[in-house]
Formats: C-alpha cells, structure tokens, sequence
C-alpha cells in the first residue's frame, strides 16, 4: 500500500511539473518569406520577372487572375509576444517591374533602370 502511495504522489509531482513547464514556453514560429530590406534595394524598374525572382525568390502568393502582383508575406511570432507580420507587393506590367508596396522602403533609385 505504501508503495502504490509513494508511486502515485510521485507519478502525479511528475504530471504536474510537466504541465507547467509546457505552459512557460512557446516555441517561436516563422512562416513565409523572410525578405530583408538588403535584397529589395537591388531591385529596379524595368526588372523582369526571371530577375526579380533570382533576387528575391518565389513569391508567397501570386493573384490567378492577375499575375502582375507578387505577395511575399512573412510571420514572425517569438514566444508569446504578438506576431509581426510584414508584407512586400511587387507590381508588374508587360513582364516588367514597375512598382515596389508594402512594409518596407522603396529604394532611392528604384527608378533608375538598369542598362541591359
């Protein structure tokens, strides 16, 4: 009887310091396009399509019915904190960039296409 006793004392101090360490951490979760502001000031207008996507990759989402918007999307929440959510939109037009939207700044001579 003393042994089911200790056992059961000793089972029930192990659930419980388990529940309560899992309730003191959150794992941090990234989701999306980790786009840094480094690569979007390389970009230019005029760029093309196969350009823009050597730069900055595969967009997070792209419009079926109007492939002239890319979305790169990216999620970040670190433990319990609120997420940060940050957003990019490259807008083409003819196979060609021509506009740069979203969170981060559009570079100073975005407008200054490249000589090809």
């Amino acid at each position: 009887m003393k042994v089911i006793n200790v056992l059961t004392k000793t089972t029930l101090a192990f659930a419980v310091a388990i529940a309560l360490s899992s309730c003191a951490y959150r794992a941090d979760l990234a989701q999306g396009n980790f786009v840094e502001q480094d690569k979007i000031d390389t970009l230019r207008y005029g760029m093309s399509y196969e350009q823009v996507q050597f730069i900055m990759g595969t967009p997070m989402l792209t419009d079926p019915f109007d492939q002239n918007k890319w979305y790169y999307v990216h999620y970040l929440r670190q433990g319990w904190s609120d997420p940060e959510i940050k957003n990019l939109v490259l807008v083409f037009s003819n196979n060609r960039l021509i506009d740069i939207q979203g969170d981060f700044n559009k570079p100073n001579d975005f407008e200054q296409s490249l000589n090809y």
